[in-house]
């Protein structure tokens, strides 16, 4: 597996559960082959497909790792974080989302950062932690432009 990136990518769609010591074991090696590949930009939305399975979760901190590998190939993973929080938002790609405002990006394309968060937390089908970050982050902005 360690050359083979498809096998990467299907073992991390593969990860349902992260409950025990050996799931997060697991992924953390995972993690760490798929970054260390050459191809690695090429494939970064099954790391939102993670982040949209588990969006109350952190991985014992291993999706901090994550997040950190994602930003390291910005701009081409804007696009990713605003399809994910499109489709099922979570935790990390909301924190892109902040990050990207706090760079003085307040629209990628035709999307409006603001907008998106605000759709968030004002969406009762998300889980309360997932409303309660966007409205973190809205009310963070708001407050700023305000001052």
């Amino acid at each position: 597996m360690e050359n083979n990136l498809q096998e990467i990518i299907d073992s991390i769609d593969a990860l349902m559960t992260l409950d025990r010591a050996e799931d997060l074991t697991h992924l953390q090696a995972l993690v760490d082959l798929y970054f260390n590949h050459p191809e690695a930009v090429n494939y970064l939305d099954v790391w939102f497909r993670l982040y949209e399975r588990f969006p109350d979760k952190n991985g014992e901190d291993i999706f901090w790792t994550i997040l950190h590998g994602i930003e390291n190939y910005h701009p081409t993973s804007d696009k990713f974080a605003i399809e994910s929080v499109l489709r099922q938002p979570s935790e990390f790609p909301l924190m892109m989302l902040n990050r990207l405002i706090n760079g003085g990006i307040d629209r990628v394309d035709d999307v409006d950062l603001l907008k998106l968060l605000d759709r968030v937390a004002t969406n009762e089908n998300y889980s309360q932690i997932v409303r309660d970050t966007a409205l973190g982050y809205l009310d963070y902005h708001r407050e700023k432009s305000t001052s």
